[in-house]
């Protein structure tokens, strides 16, 4: 009797889980995992200490629901980073450090960066500028 009702309850709270997830707007551990590939995918070894929403607007245009999360983040360079910004002409790994000039950051260096990340609302979930879905 007490496996049947742990069975039900364990069934329940996974389909009350599951029933919630659909709707839900990025947050902090979204940010960081998209934060992180997209650095990783820009070729920035480096290492995310901290990440925090400090704030997050809607923005609806025509039929396109998409979501703005706007960030600060502890950002580390294991191995230092040499940051190569002032030439960038599009949307890179500057613009997600919160970097514009060039700058050197030294071996273990702590990075404060802030910056906004995009998501674009699909049947499958949020679309972030990694290109995977959350």
């Amino acid at each position: 009797m007490k496996i049947r009702s742990l069975r039900l309850f364990i069934g329940l709270a996974a389909l009350i889980a599951l029933a919630g997830c659909g709707d839900h707007q990025p947050g902090d551990a979204t940010g960081a995992k998209v934060l992180r590939n997209i650095l990783e995918k820009s070729g920035v070894d480096a290492k995310i200490v901290s990440f925090k929403k400090v704030n997050a607007r809607d923005v609806k245009r025509d039929k396109v629901e998409a979501f703005e999360l706007m960030y600060e983040a502890e950002v580390q360079f294991p191995e230092g980073f040499e940051a190569k910004c002032r030439d960038e002409k599009e949307r890179g790994k500057c613009a997600f450090l919160g970097i514009d000039e060039d700058r050197t950051f030294a071996k273990s260096e702590v990075h404060t960066s802030e910056g906004t990340l995009h998501f674009v609302k699909t049947e499958k979930g949020w679309m972030a500028e990694d290109n995977n879905v959350y």
